[in-house]
């Protein structure tokens, strides 16, 4: 009697965290002055210069925050809504509060903005040069944090029923083959594939240095417990005639008791459960293939 466990072994690949990745963009049109992110792959951290930009539009916002500056000595009701409008105006065109209080402090118009990383990753796309044109919403950059990695593993259907939301799955990598990622079962996507009788699995593993890198190959181990105990026999115990199973019971004197039994799903390491037709401590023929 031990636990009932099965051990799904698949493989799979690593993607991108897809709730951490993060396009820039802006929301006028302009022309790219200065790149402090000039390549691909490269670390940034939130907050920094990604590119300055220069644009008309955003000449305007900013004349009508500065006369609102200057009237703020003014304690006039309308005074203080035309100041809190001039601020919403310059954020809906992402300028950052601290550039906006850069504006107030300098009494001037900034002529390029600073625009800043969103989050901390890496680029993993970069379609802007310096000089460049840019119109509103077009992509500029695409950041990735890898610190959390998606492996999208392939489990088939006949398998599903044992894949459990918060399950512990374990990867390996090829370069790596002396090592164990361990992560969870995030989600069971819904459809099954016609060809390859599949269904995609997503776990999530933890990524501190970095080792896990999208695009890599893995292979993959889930691990179901589907009851802390139950009785099991040696799969080579069984003899199977198709119509019944049958496992052979040492009995005194040099007998053998062919008994019938119903069996339950396989478990680890070569193991099946026997629902019926055996008692817990009876010697079986470890081999009944005879």
């Amino acid at each position: 009697r031990g636990p009932l466990r099965k051990t799904i072994r698949t493989v799979g690949t690593i993607d991108y965290n897809e709730t951490a990745l993060a396009d820039v963009t802006t929301r006028f049109k302009g022309w790219i002055e200065k790149l402090d992110v000039d390549a691909t792959g490269q670390l940034v951290h939130r907050g920094e210069p990604l590119f300055e930009v220069y644009s008309p539009e955003l000449y305007d916002p900013q004349v009508e925050f500065l006369k609102a500056v200057t009237n703020s000595f003014k304690k006039f009701k309308s005074v203080i809504a035309q100041r809190q409008t001039a601020i919403r105006n310059l954020k809906n065109f992402d300028v950052q509060d601290a550039q906006i209080a850069e504006i107030e402090t300098n009494r001037a118009v900034l002529r390029t903005l600073p625009v800043v990383a969103p989050i901390s990753g890496f680029v993993i796309e970069k379609n802007v040069v310096a000089g460049q044109m840019v119109d509103a919403g077009m992509r500029l950059y695409r950041i990735a944090d890898l610190g959390i990695v998606w492996v999208m593993a392939q489990v088939y259907e006949q398998d599903l029923a044992f894949v459990q939301l918060g399950q512990e799955a374990v990867v390996k990598v090829a370069s790596m083959p002396d090592r164990e990622f361990r992560g969870r079962v995030t989600f069971i996507y819904p459809t099954v594939d016609e060809k390859t009788r599949t269904a995609k699995v997503r776990l999530e593993f933890e990524n501190p240095g970095y080792f896990l890198k999208p695009g890599m190959f893995v292979s993959a181990q889930i691990t179901a417990e589907l009851e802390p105990s139950a009785l099991l026999v040696p799969d080579s115990a069984i003899l199977r005639s198709g119509e019944k199973n049958t496992v052979f019971v040492a009995l005194s004197g040099g007998k053998f008791d062919p008994r019938t039994v119903v069996l339950g799903p396989e478990s680890e390491h070569d193991m099946v459960e026997v629902i019926s037709g055996l008692q817990e401590g009876e010697r079986v023929v470890a081999s009944g293939q005879f």
